[in-house]
């Protein structure tokens, strides 16, 4: 992962279709992730958009204590043990 790359972006780097509809403005939330695990030295607080977008996610008011983040606002310091889960990632054709 690059500095301030963000999860969507290094991988689909990485050879990944990463689902989006507004090509990472925030606005859809169709890139919501759902944080397994958590890197050692934690993550950034979401910014205002992605706090914003967050708030409206259906799965995230189902689920209120699961950690969700949006792939195209998040940019971890470092991925080691960051694990997450993304219904619709897969290789790129």
């Amino acid at each position: 992962m690059h500095d301030g790359e963000t999860l969507m972006a290094a991988a689909e780097r990485s050879g990944y279709r990463w689902p989006t509809v507004c090509g990472g403005l925030a606005e859809c939330g169709t890139c919501a992730v759902r944080i397994v695990g958590a890197a050692p030295d934690g993550l950034p607080p979401p910014a205002a958009p992605e706090a914003d977008r967050l708030a409206t996610l259906p799965d995230r008011k189902l689920h209120p204590d699961a950690g969700f983040r949006l792939a195209c606002q998040l940019r971890p310091a470092a991925v080691d043990g960051l694990v997450v889960h993304k219904k619709g990632v897969r290789p790129a054709r």
